[in-house]
């Protein structure tokens, strides 16, 4: 017995020290570009010669700063909605009442990976320029429709990995039995029940919208500037304008990432 619980201490340790080196590798690089931000030169040595605002101070005094800011949440938040409403219903209908839909769902929400990104936007920039009578071009909704395919996957696949575990149809004629609609059990017992998924829907959904590149280059470039089109355009100047603008990047996804969660947790917990 003292052996089988000594094993087991060893193993927890062991466990919490590759936990730690992970933490620890993750962390690194994010605080080494925070730190770069705040440098007053730091090349050929381990640590930086001195710490400086001014790097903080030029780029919070460039207008172009709080645009992109405001651009990028209201593209990832409109997104995020959107492919909520989009998605998660159809996911549920389809695995509670249309297995061949479902089939059919889950060949379409991997199709935006298999086709390349610029056939994409090229494909998007034809649909909306006006040919078929909607003209979104230059404007932020163009970018957003093109997020949410891409975001449905992010729903698709942690939803139905729940959904496998919960005895669906078993529920449905339960609650026919005692009276109660579907709509009802779909609102107060399957979302409650498939609630981790959503939240993974819901940050990787948030994530996409704030961090994409390609689409948000293509689709609306300088007539809708987001966060990170403005990394590339300081990319080939200040590096150390470019890590204050990324470590903003990375404050706003930890906070509004941590916002999203709570928020989810306590609906569900209402819930």
């Amino acid at each position: 017995m003292a052996d089988r619980f000594s094993a087991m201490e060893r193993r927890s340790v062991l466990d919490r020290l590759v936990i730690g080196v992970v933490v620890i590798l993750q962390v690194l690089p994010v605080l080494a570009v925070s730190l770069n931000g705040i440098a007053v030169e730091w090349s050929g040595s381990v640590l930086p010669e001195g710490l400086t605002m001014r790097w903080i101070d030029q780029m919070v005094a460039d207008p172009r700063f709080f645009e992109s800011i405001e651009h990028s949440l209201v593209i990832s938040i409109a997104t995020l909605a959107l492919s909520a409403v989009v998605a998660i219903p159809a996911v549920l209908v389809a695995h509670c009442y249309l297995p061949v839909l479902d089939r059919w769902l889950a060949a379409l929400v991997v199709l935006p990976y298999a086709v390349p990104s610029i056939v994409l936007a090229v494909g998007l920039l034809r649909l909306y320029a006006g040919n078929y009578g909607v003209v979104l071009t230059g404007t932020p909704w163009i970018l957003i429709f093109g997020y949410v395919p891409l975001g449905a996957s992010f729903y698709y696949v942690p939803m139905k990995s729940n959904l496998r575990g919960l005895p669906v149809t078993e529920i449905l004629e339960a609650g026919r039995v005692a009276g109660i609609g579907d709509a009802t059990i779909l609102r107060r017992v399957i979302l409650p029940s498939v609630a981790p998924a959503l939240v993974v829907g819901f940050v990787m959904n948030f994530a996409l919208a704030i961090s994409e590149f390609v689409y948000a280059n293509l689709l609306v470039g300088g007539f809708y500037p987001t966060l990170q089109i403005l990394m590339n355009v300081l990319d080939s100047g200040s590096g150390h304008l470019l890590s204050v603008l990324i470590a903003a990047y990375f404050i706003i996804v930890w906070a509004a990432t941590s916002i999203l969660i709570a928020v989810t947790s306590r609906r569900r917990g209402v819930a």
